[in-house]
């Protein structure tokens, strides 16, 4: 027997939703979209403070930023849909796994995707750092995130030390060097 349109409705406006934000963000956060003299790694000097970042996990769990200071915390702004982005989540998890007992902590924000689809994705990818859902795109402007993925690193006084905007190979040199010198320092 077929399903009434009605028994439907909830799940196809929370698709459209979906979709409408994805593409709504498409002009912004496709990374091919981005001018190419912006991609890539970003030293900044001075280094700017790190702007508040205060989100809940898909199992309530609160994260906010200023509870990891003295540690070297990697932000990465991606997205479900975004390919690139879900191809460099296997690098994180193993940046993670190296230095996450050495002084370590990695978020993923999830930007524009519902907390479920977040936590299945980041469950069938076997990935063990925080996934925040930002379903409504709050961080974008505050973390200045025009393209995803796009990555802060934050050293141990809460400060942005570099960024990169689109993927990258987060295990291996020179990231990873760069990485352990932030964990390794003062």
């Amino acid at each position: 027997m077929p399903t009434p349109a009605s028994d439907l409705r909830p799940h196809i406006d929370r698709r459209r939703r979906q979709m409408l934000l994805a593409l709504a963000a498409a002009p912004t956060l496709v990374p091919g979209l981005t001018s190419a003299g912006r991609r890539g790694l970003q030293w900044l000097d001075p280094r700017p403070s790190a702007p508040a970042l205060l989100l809940r996990a898909a199992d309530g769990t609160l994260y906010d930023r200023s509870a990891v200071s003295g540690r070297v915390l990697i932000v990465n702004f991606w997205s479900i849909w975004c390919r690139p982005c879900r191809e460099e989540m296997p690098a994180l998890q193993r940046l993670h796994s190296r230095f996450g007992d050495k002084g370590l902590a990695v978020w993923g924000v999830a930007v524009g995707d519902a907390p479920e689809s977040v936590a299945e994705f980041g469950s069938t990818q076997g990935l063990r750092f925080p996934l925040l859902p930002d379903p409504e795109r709050e961080t974008l402007a505050t973390w200045d995130v025009s393209a995803l993925p796009t990555t802060a690193v934050v050293d141990k006084r809460g400060r942005i030390a570099f960024r990169v905007i689109g993927d990258a190979a987060w295990d291996k040199p020179p990231l990873s060097d760069h990485v352990a010198a932030l964990v390794q320092g003062p």
